[in-house]
């Protein structure tokens, strides 16, 4: 089953989050049981020739991986979806204008607009013809919801054709209400359980980034089934920091 059946499967789908860009990390990770991997290209000095190494490490590990632009942009969409990620996902998608926009960009034609290259998704051209036909099946299109304008599109936005999933990004969602200094508000997670049960109505999976087990373990009661479970960095830091604390206690 790929990456885009899985989310289309109704099963919860579990991932972590890798901001380190190191092939190793990425390929360890691989070999631990996840469903994904968010390689994450916004908020981190990832280029494509890490971004490509960290595809070619997992592509044994049967670990699925997804990449995370900076933007909603043709260009940069169409030069990581020819270094074959099994999914992409385009942040701040705040209207079903943008989405839509997203959309023709990941697609080929008809349903898009997506440029046809020789690079890693296609074999170097030696299966050219093949991805191009299933590309546009397979290739699963994710929006990032992180902005109140973006909850209050959310039926709008899930309507588009070629959507396989949603992420809420509670922290800039957060932001974008003025209540970044206020995390704990009751009202974020009003606006968070407005996506999820929009999600649930369309039949559309709905992910979120998770801190702990407990709280991975109530999103997914809410409803929640595309999950990443962390980041690299936290997990390495919270790891060491124990095993310092412990030895020192």
């Amino acid at each position: 089953m790929n990456f885009k059946e899985k989310l289309h499967s109704g099963d919860v789908v579990y991932g972590l989050t890798l901001t380190i860009g190191n092939p190793q990390i990425a390929e360890l990770i691989g070999y631990l049981g996840f469903d994904w991997v968010w390689i994450e290209a916004e908020h981190t000095t990832m280029g494509l020739e890490t971004i490509l190494a960290q595809l070619q490490a997992l592509a044994g590990t049967g670990t699925k991986a997804v990449v995370r632009v900076d933007n909603n942009d043709q260009t940069v969409i169409k030069r990581i979806l020819d270094i074959g990620p099994d999914g992409i996902i385009i942040p701040s998608v705040n209207s079903r204008e943008e989405g839509e926009k997203a959309i023709k960009f990941i697609k080929y034609p008809p349903l898009g607009e997506r440029g046809i290259g020789l690079a890693r998704a296609q074999g170097y051209g030696l299966k050219l013809g093949n991805y191009i036909k299933s590309a546009n099946d397979e290739v699963a299109a994710i929006f990032m919801i992180e902005h109140i304008n973006a909850v209050q599109n959310i039926d709008d936005i899930l309507k588009i054709e070629g959507l396989d999933g949603i992420i809420i990004g509670t922290l800039d969602l957060a932001g974008s209400m003025n209540l970044q200094n206020d995390l704990g508000n009751a009202q974020i997670e009003v606006e968070v359980q407005k996506v999820v049960q929009a999600c649930a109505k369309a039949g559309i999976a709905c992910g979120a980034f998770v801190g702990d087990p407990n709280q991975a373990k109530e999103r997914i009661k809410q409803g929640f089934r595309l999950l990443t479970l962390g980041a690299d960095v936290l997990l390495l830091a919270s790891s060491a920091k124990n095993v310092l604390d412990t030895v020192k206690s």
